[in-house]
């Protein structure tokens, strides 16, 4: 009984006591105080907790008011809600083919300052009125690469607005039915610091202007680049509208579709550039404003005709002539290069008798006919005004001897083509004497040619006078043409020198629109050398190398006078282009096919200091006949 007394009175609530009663406080306080521990550790945690999730909740909250206003729209599908940019550098990107449509007015509402709008390649923003709003902001930017449109008026309304700038890249499209971009309206502040960079698509699809300024004070600086298409289609309102101080600048196409203003200036000293290839249609209208510039930089030689109302200053940044009333150039590519070509046929002569004097074994009463090909570059230089052309011929010379002479008949027809749009094709037929050792002139070889030159002249110019932006011209005109010289031939080292003077005149003609030309007159006189050196030569065979040193001077009046639509103005060649240095070097074949024939061949290059370089050959074949 005291045993089974002792051990209930160990085990009572499942507590260890009586047999050790010091090992059992020691374990009831460690307990306790653990328990004390985890509730300190569980109440702290509990806190930390709720702090953290009333911090997720505060963000979450935050983060969800500031895409209120910046905001990015990349669902692929259509977002019919306003979006209110109202706060400093902010933004609105719409990619991922994803579009903005309100159905209304404003679907992009811009109140802030310093804001980006960026519409990516393949998403929209449109509406029905003012897809992009944002009046009386600063440094707003708009870049677009995919469409902004209304269907009805206006897609960008930027009125008041300081330093924004507007860029539609390659491919972006802006439009509207009517004032697509619209910059300043009457009784708005002024628009200060506008850029509008274009290579995409910028149309009013109605009436109205494409890009809209109504105020003078008004500044914009708007450049079309070579992909760049603004169009309207209004016989009350330009294309483009601007005020003072503004620019405008076109590389690709600005176009009025009913042949109306194109460009029309409504401030002071604004100015125009038109550049490369650029295409405007439609009259560029600055009057009643001063001080207003228009430029050009088409490139040396390239013609162009545009129609403009009011005072201009016309400056051409090539170097070409321009003239007033309205605003014309034309490339002098005919008249500039008239010395030069009436130098080639007299050097062409001068081989030609060489190679018939210097072939040996000649028989009494044998003629010699040749033909022969040429290609020659001229490179062009703006400093003076020389244009490029390139200049194919094709050829035959023919010789027949006379008791104290022999005659000479040439045929050649050719192209010259300049690089600036101009194309000239010619048939050349020229006759004449050849007189081996004159007796009248000192026994020297002499020679004098006479011909005539049938010319058919095509250009295309620029122009806003025609739907396209270009104007086909063609002319037909004639040239005649003198040749003469004289020749001392010398033996063994000491080279052949000779002279030669060459004349011809063009008279007047008109091509078939805007520009008239008057008579010219052109000289030439040029003072050679030259040699030929036998390699091989026997009863069957020669093989010769020869070169020729040419100087050639221009004489006579210099001057091109010329009228572009009525207005008559005066070309002055540049002396630097007058005077010719040209060194010729050739290689030449005979062979003896018959007691009576030989057949020849000949390859000669040439290089000038006027960076003329050319390569001609010819084959001939000398008989009795």
């Amino acid at each position: 009984m005291v045993e089974g007394a002792r051990l209930e009175s160990v085990y009572t609530s499942n507590r260890i006591k009586g047999s050790n009663p010091f090992l059992s406080a020691i374990l009831d306080g460690f307990i306790c105080f653990f328990k004390i521990d985890i509730n300190l550790i569980l109440n702290r945690l509990s806190k930390m907790y709720s702090k953290f999730i009333l911090f997720f909740f505060s963000c979450l909250f935050l983060s969800q008011i500031v895409l209120a206003d910046s905001a990015t729209l990349n669902n692929g599908g259509t977002t019919t809600s306003q979006q209110a940019i109202d706060g400093d550098d902010e933004f609105l990107t719409v990619t991922n083919n994803s579009t903005l449509n309100t159905g209304a007015t404003k679907p992009a509402n811009v109140t802030g300052n310093n804001v980006s709008v960026t519409v990516d390649s393949g998403s929209t923003i449109t509406s029905n009125t003012v897809s992009i709003f944002a009046n009386d902001r600063s440094d707003l930017t708009i870049s677009n690469s995919g469409t902004i449109s209304a269907s009805g008026i206006v897609a960008i309304d930027v009125k008041g607005t300081t330093d924004a700038s507007i860029t539609n890249n390659s491919g972006g499209q802006i439009s509207s039915t009517r004032n697509t971009i619209r910059i300043s309206k009457k009784g708005s502040n002024n628009t200060t610091g506008m850029t509008i960079t274009n290579s995409g698509t910028i149309e009013a699809t109605s009436d109205g202007s494409a890009i809209f300024a109504a105020d003078s004070n008004t500044t914009a600086t708007i450049t079309n680049n070579s992909s760049g298409i603004i169009t309207n289609s209004d016989s009350s309102n330009a294309t483009i509208r601007v005020g003072a101080s503004s620019s405008v600048t076109n590389s690709g196409t600005i176009k009025n579709d009913v042949g109306s203003d194109v460009i029309k200036l409504y401030g002071n000293n604004s100015t125009i550039t038109l550049k490369d290839r650029g295409i405007i249609v439609g009259k560029i209208d600055g009057s009643s404003r001063t001080g207003s510039t228009l430029k050009f930089q088409h490139g040396v030689g390239q013609g162009y005709y545009y129609e403009t109302e009011g005072s201009f200053n016309l400056q051409d940044l090539d170097g070409n002539q321009v003239v007033k009333g309205s605003a014309g150039s034309v490339g002098q590519g005919g008249s500039e290069t008239l010395d030069e070509l009436l130098s080639y046929k007299s050097l062409n002569i001068r081989q030609f008798l060489n190679r018939y004097k210097d072939s040996e074994n000649l028989y009494d009463g044998n003629g010699w006919g040749e033909t022969y090909t040429s290609f020659l570059n001229r490179k062009g230089h703006a400093t003076n005004l020389a244009l490029e052309y390139d200049l194919l011929n094709v050829g035959a010379n023919l010789i027949s001897p006379l008791e104290n002479s022999d005659f000479i008949l040439a045929f050649e027809a050719g192209v010259q083509d300049f690089e600036a749009d101009h194309k000239i094709t010619y048939q050349n037929v020229s006759a004449g004497l050849y007189l081996p050792s004159n007796k009248y002139l000192l026994n020297l070889d002499s020679f004098i040619l006479g011909g005539i030159t049938l010319k058919e002249g095509e250009r295309t110019i620029l122009t806003n006078t025609t739907s396209s932006g270009k104007l086909n011209i063609d002319s037909n005109y004639q040239t005649f043409e003198v040749h003469s010289g004289v020749t001392k031939t010398n033996y063994k080292l000491i080279p052949n020198v000779g002279l030669t003077g060459s004349f011809s005149i063009t008279p007047s003609y008109d091509e078939s629109k805007y520009y008239s030309w008057r008579n010219r007159k052109v000289g030439n006189v040029s003072v050679f050398f030259s040699d030929k050196y036998n390699l091989i030569n026997n009863d069957n065979n020669n093989f010769n190398l020869g070169w020729l040193l040419d100087f050639r001077n221009s004489v006579g009046d210099k001057s091109q006078v010329y009228s572009i639509n009525g207005t008559s103005a005066t070309y002055k060649q540049d002396n630097a282009l007058t005077r010719e240095i040209s060194l010729v070097a050739n290689l030449g074949y005979e062979k003896k096919i018959t007691d009576n024939g030989k057949f020849t061949a000949g390859i000669s290059a040439k290089n000038t200091n006027q960076d003329v370089k050319s390569l001609s050959g010819n084959l001939g074949f000398k008989l009795k006949f």
